[in-house]
């Protein structure tokens, strides 16, 4: 028993000093312009998507997707959003993809996330993905109607879409 002890403490010991290894010699790339590994691609979206999950809590959409919140929402999405995440009509953003992570393309995928984990982002945003935390800027109300966009966005009606677009 002792002897297993003494092993895992030192599969342990070595685990970390190859980690410190890693990170203190910069041997883990960081360039934007190169596809992650593997490891990354999987590891980090689960990272992400439990600590949104873990933070949001269970918050209630408080805009109904009528056709007002629906219009307020996709002006604020159109002039704060599309740039990065793309238009429904225009197709993905060019600028979002250029990110690493790339910015999810709502125009042509919808958030796979609840309409309260979706808040927190919008308002907290997400550290070192060029997500802005926008709770400064807007109310919970105009988030609140991003949100509600972002949810039925492969829905919004011609009108609600040549409304947003036209003004």
């Amino acid at each position: 028993m002792k002897r297993l002890v003494v092993a895992i403490s030192a599969l342990i010991l070595i685990g970390f000093i190859i980690g410190l290894a890693v990170f203190k010699f910069g041997i883990v790339p960081v360039n934007a312009d190169v596809p992650p590994s593997a490891l990354e691609s999987r590891f980090i979206p689960a990272v992400l998507h439990a600590s949104v999950a873990h933070r949001a809590g269970e918050f209630q959409n408080s805009a109904p997707a009528t056709d007002d919140n629906v219009i307020a929402g996709r002006e604020i999405y159109k002039e704060m959003c599309a740039r990065c995440h793309g238009l429904p009509g225009k197709g993905p953003s060019v600028l979002g993809a250029s990110f690493y992570p790339p910015a999810p393309q709502f125009a042509v995928q919808r958030p796979g996330y609840s309409d309260g984990e979706s808040f927190w982002i919008v308002k907290h945003g997400i550290r070192n993905t060029g997500m802005p935390a926008w709770g400064r800027l807007l109310s919970d109300e105009d988030i609140w109607q991003v949100v509600t966009v972002l949810r039925n966005i492969e829905s919004l009606s011609a009108e609600a879409n040549s409304k947003g677009q036209d003004e």
